[in-house]
């Protein structure tokens, strides 16, 4: 693909951090990179879990919108589609962007509206779509502000948009730093990493987030830094990555939680 040697800088007005020099993917190395293979298999305790998010940011959405019947929704990253899926149960009118088709079966049936392709490029229609949803894909994109830009476009007037972005700022990755400097491996970064899973080449934290959603003309109406508090309950119990899980990430993330330094961001902005 490209040459792995990279430096992660941060930008001094918004703290944003970036890649340098830029990743040059061509657009095959993107589909491979999220390919099949990336979601890989999910334990029932994160699938139930996950749902339960989904619903639970959809309720937020619907609250925002003051109950809005009539519901245009484009999801942006679709993946395997379930969010598709959840929003078509409601009666919206859904559509789904991404640039490989991975979605399952349930997520291919009729009224699911799919386009394959770079969301940057395609041509959509304008103050349009009620609800766009965009969990766990700026870090993944060269050009964040871009896509905020054109989101902004899209949305009807008073439409909200989703964003979930890990923290790079988080007191797991605080930990993490100390982690590898006391291990002599202090070349290693403890954040973005572009050429390992899951493929980040962008951050944020809980300034550059908002920094950047106001400057492309958006107004936040919710905002939440938050984790999974429970995961050791998806690993099988007395296994190595249930007692990882238990006696070290779990006491992380509580404390991360009470400092304003969890894994998580989400957040709901509204076009003006």
């Amino acid at each position: 693909m490209v040459d792995r040697d990279y430096r992660i800088v941060q930008c001094r007005e918004c703290e944003t951090y970036f890649v340098s020099p830029l990743i040059a993917f061509s657009d095959g190395d993107w589909a491979k990179l999220y390919g099949a293979e990336y979601f890989g298999s999910q334990s029932g305790w994160l699938v139930k879990k996950r749902d339960q998010e989904l619903t639970g940011r959809f309720e937020k959405a619907m609250e925002l919108l003051n109950g809005r019947k009539e519901i245009k929704f484009l999801d942006v990253g679709t993946g395997e589609g379930k969010t598709l899926i959840k929003g078509l149960q409601r009666g919206w009118d859904v559509t789904g962007v991404d640039i490989v088709d991975l979605r399952v079966p349930e997520a291919k049936k009729e009224g699911i509206r799919f386009i394959q392709g770079k969301f940057i490029e395609l041509d959509l229609p304008k103050n349009h779509y009620d609800f766009i949803y965009l969990d766990s894909v700026m870090e993944h994109v060269l050009n964040p502000f871009e896509y905020l830009q054109k989101i902004e476009k899209l949305l009807n007037p008073g439409g909200l948009l989703y964003i979930g972005v890990p923290n790079e700022d988080s007191l797991f990755n605080i930990i993490r730093k100390i982690a590898f400097k006391v291990a002599g491996r202090k070349g290693i970064s403890e954040k973005i990493k572009p050429f390992d899973t899951p493929y980040h080449v962008v951050g944020f934290n809980n300034k550059s987030l908002p920094f950047i959603i106001k400057r492309a003309g958006l107004e936040i109406r919710y905002f939440r830094n938050f984790g999974r508090k429970m995961e050791f309950l998806g690993s099988p119990f007395g296994s190595k990555a249930f007692w990882i899980s238990l006696i070290f990430l779990f006491p992380i993330e509580m404390i991360g939680n009470l400092l304003g330094k969890d894994v998580y961001f989400e957040t709901l902005v509204a076009k003006k």
